[in-house]
């Protein structure tokens, strides 16, 4: 669009700006809003939580594995804005909060279904809350930066290009658009390259009975990983998380299968996330392999429903619903910032002076928190070198692949937008950069907002 004339009037002047309204993005934005920043969110699709509410099971995750160390302590690592966010959507009848693994504890120990509707709903009401205007269906199209300072975004939506100005900018884009353009550090994971990553591809499948499919599932001993709870409007416990050994079905069934399968079941009779079918790995910045993704992915999901409706008793007359709008492409450039989590950060639980959150889990059967504790995340990994007033948030976060593994999921992602919209805000209000902030006052904040700096044993009942 680099012809097309530009609107310099049309939105703004902000303090705050947020390009992406994903986990990141969300609690970017209302972090920053709260903190009394006037803040516009930028967000290219019609909703808000990105892959994290389309392409994710649950919202991973807000406690330690404590199940992968028996006798471990169960520890909270993650509140704040993510919290508020799971206790809007039970307000909304669309979740039943945190959820204890009673199978398969080692992978993961607790989960947190949401209705991704209900969600969605719910992150819009917060935003408004906090005062953040959002600009929806409008993409980052251009980048003004001089020496490392932005000095504007040019979007582009249906109006046409307009510029937009704020004091401090935070990018939660998922591949570090907005920073990559001002001209910072940057890692490109291309098809073949260590560290690349595939794409994935959730869908609802309806019409099924469920307590006959986990039975015929349970008479083959296929079901590894399970949980239990009443569902929203519900009156009994029923399946809500289930993950397959698909290596005892594919002898079972004599055909071929996805290589996992997870699902969690927020309403009656159906499955609402199925995660099992990827694509790659590839170039998450190519359009031409995501497009092949989206064509292979789509015909995947009918093979799935497929092998339930021959295979599993329940789901002789399930069908595909809801798919994710687009693939999922977990990677395609990471920034690089002041500090970079490794993977001996994060699995040796190692904490930091300057830490602005914590989390615990990796997604990653091979690695896991030492002694099923959690690892901080100093400010230090949300400083972009080489920039002076732009922060990051989200799944870009990190270079190291098994660190890149555990920073990626959603309930990091969160704390992660927390600590940048809030430390954004201090740097607006008082004319600073980022690296200026003043990090024991940003945690101070941080803490008065709920947000979880170290673990903390678990104050929260199970659901009976």
């Amino acid at each position: 669009m680099q012809g097309q004339a530009i609107d310099e009037a049309r939105y703004g002047p902000f303090e705050v700006v947020v390009a992406g309204g994903g986990m990141a993005g969300i609690a970017a934005a209302v972090a920053a809003g709260r903190t009394g920043a006037k803040t516009l969110l930028v967000e290219k699709a019609g909703w808000l939580g990105g892959m994290g509410i389309t392409g994710a099971t649950c919202l991973h995750n807000f406690f330690n594995v404590f199940g992968a160390h028996p006798g471990a302590e169960r520890i909270r690592v993650v509140a704040g804005i993510a919290q508020d966010l799971v206790d809007r959507v039970g307000e909304l009848g669309g979740g039943m909060g945190h959820i204890r693994i009673e199978r398969g504890g080692q992978f993961v120990s607790m989960a947190t279904p949401v209705e991704p509707e209900v969600f969605k709903l719910a992150a819009f009401q917060l935003c408004r809350e906090a005062g953040v205007k959002l600009l929806m269906h409008t993409v980052v199209d251009e980048v003004r930066a001089d020496g490392g300072r932005v000095e504007g975004i040019v979007v582009w939506n249906k109006a046409g290009r307009s510029l937009v100005w704020a004091k401090q900018y935070i990018d939660c884009t998922g591949d570090g658009d907005l920073a990559a353009y001002a001209g910072a550090e940057v890692e490109h994971f291309r098809t073949g390259d260590p560290g690349a990553y595939a794409a994935g591809f959730t869908f609802r499948l309806c019409n099924i009975d469920l307590d006959a499919m986990e039975a015929d599932l349970e008479r083959h001993g296929l079901i590894w990983h399970l949980a239990h709870a009443v569902k929203p409007g519900g009156s009994r416990r029923e399946l809500v998380r289930m993950g397959l050994d698909m290596e005892k079905v594919r002898g079972l069934v004599g055909e071929q299968v996805p290589g996992y399968f997870f699902a969690v079941s927020v309403r009656p009779r159906e499955l609402t996330y199925c995660n099992c079918i990827n694509y790659g790995p590839n170039d998450g910045l190519d359009a031409e392999a995501l497009t092949e993704a989206e064509v292979a992915l789509r015909g995947q999901m009918f093979e799935v429903a497929d092998l339930f409706r021959k295979h599993v008793a329940g789901c002789e007359e399930c069908y595909v619903a809801g798919p994710a709008p687009s693939a999922g492409q977990r990677r395609g450039r990471a920034i690089l910032c002041d500090y970079d989590l490794t993977q001996e950060d994060c699995t040796g639980g190692r904490q930091f002076e300057d830490q602005v959150g914590c989390f615990g889990f990796i997604d990653n059967p091979t690695f896991d928190v030492r002694e099923a504790g959690a690892y901080g995340i100093p400010y230090r990994t949300l400083v972009p070198r080489k920039l002076d007033n732009v922060l990051i948030a989200g799944r870009m976060m990190s270079v190291d692949l098994v660190a890149h593994n555990s920073t990626r999921n959603t309930a990091c992602c969160l704390v992660c937008g927390q600590a940048a919209g809030t430390a954004a805000a201090m740097a607006a209000a008082k004319g600073a950069a980022p690296r200026e902030v003043e990090v024991g006052e940003l945690r101070e904040r941080l803490r008065a907002d709920g947000a979880l700096l170290e673990p903390l044993p678990d104050p929260i009942e199970e659901q009976a």
